[in-house]
């Protein structure tokens, strides 16, 4: 009983498949029973120790570890997999310990101005919290959990009293870097005007009505990732890891100004290349429709969707009448040729997926 018990626990605690818990509690049931029977014909003097009440108590403890060895026999599987669970779950725990000593150890080795450092301060609170997590923990899954929690802080508090010799310079280096970043960005912000300018030659208003305001954004963009470098530079000798997260926001306000400004210049780009040849979008959208229909008949997936397919066709066509105005729309033009782009895509991989999976 002391050596099955916690192997059907652990298989409970585990979710592992069979579990065998209904058959054991009806065995703990008649263990207990039985137990019963034999503390009173047991006891000095009893008046139950007749040799009947003795010999029974034998033959049922008998009888007992028979069915036991029967329940051993029929659930043997799954209670190797409960010790296979408790023998990880215990790993895991030991793990755990050491780890979380190892990582404590680091830290209090530290240099203090290593250890002081707020991401290092985060992570050992971290640890700690994760390590009173684990303590109050009871039961195999709830356990194991905490315990690879713990492994995690204590590896992640290491890595960063690893790193941090290094962040002054990281620190340093970012802040020169965005530095020439802002410089680039200021250069090309320039040419917004000029490229506006010429899309409103070349192309209807329409075609670049979403741009207008392009150099403002980009502009207050940069002025923000300025403004976050400034409070940066001056940190990242005494609290290099603050300095990183705030060059870190820098770098998200200056990569917004960067996607802004290269929407400008494609812009200008796509534009030009569609005027040059405005059949050459549709070509290529009515070639992937082509293939995706061909698709459809070759695997008998014309009833579910050849009328979708048809109807992009359809779509196609009305998209062209763009382009027969005297100032055509070509942006207007070529966002519904890539959304009829997207939806055939879409179609593709859902007839894909009934291939794969029918």
């Amino acid at each position: 009983m002391t050596e099955i018990d916690p192997a059907v626990q652990a298989a409970r605690a585990a979710r592992i498949p069979g579990d065998p818990s209904a058959d054991w509690d009806r065995l703990r049931e008649q263990y207990d029973a039985i137990l019963g029977v034999y503390l009173r014909v047991s006891v000095a003097d009893s008046d139950d120790a007749t040799p009947q009440a003795v010999n029974g108590c034998l033959n049922s403890f008998r009888a007992l570890a028979a069915d036991i060895d029967r329940f051993a026999a029929r659930h043997g599987r799954t209670l190797e997999a409960g010790r296979t669970a408790m023998a990880g779950s215990a790993h895991a725990e030991r793990e755990a310990r050491t780890a979380a000593t190892r990582a404590t150890a680091a830290l209090d080795a530290a240099p203090v101005q290593f250890a002081t450092l707020v991401t290092v301060r985060r992570a050992a609170d971290e640890l700690s919290r994760r390590i009173g997590v684990f303590d109050a923990a009871h039961g195999l899954s709830e356990r194991q959990a905490a315990a690879d929690a713990v492994n995690e802080a204590a590896r992640d508090l290491e890595a960063r009293l690893a790193a941090a010799p290094g962040l002054a310079d990281d620190a340093d280096r970012t802040v020169r870097s965005l530095t020439t970043r802002i410089q680039a960005l200021e250069n090309r912000v320039e040419t917004v005007p000029a490229i506006i300018s010429s899309l409103l030659r070349e192309f209807s208003a329409g075609c670049s009505a979403d741009l207008v305001d392009a150099e403002a954004g980009a502009r207050t963009a940069i002025d923000a990732g300025r403004e976050l470098l400034a409070q940066a530079a001056p940190l990242a000798a005494t609290s290099p890891d603050e300095s990183l997260a705030i060059s870190e926001r820098a770098r998200e306000q200056l990569t917004a100004a960067s996607e802004i400004l290269d929407s400008v210049h494609d812009r200008q780009v796509e534009l030009r290349e569609v005027k040059a040849d405005p059949q050459a979008e549709a070509t290529r959208v009515r070639f992937r429709l082509r293939d995706a229909q061909l698709l459809a008949t070759n695997r008998g997936l014309v009833r579910e969707w050849g009328s979708v397919l048809d109807a992009q066709s359809d779509r196609i066509d009305r998209a062209m009448t763009e382009l027969e105005s005297i100032h055509p729309d070509y942006w207007s033009y070529l966002g519904r040729l890539r959304r009829i782009d997207a939806r055939i895509t879409e179609v593709v991989d859902r007839m894909r997926h009934q291939i794969a999976n029918p």
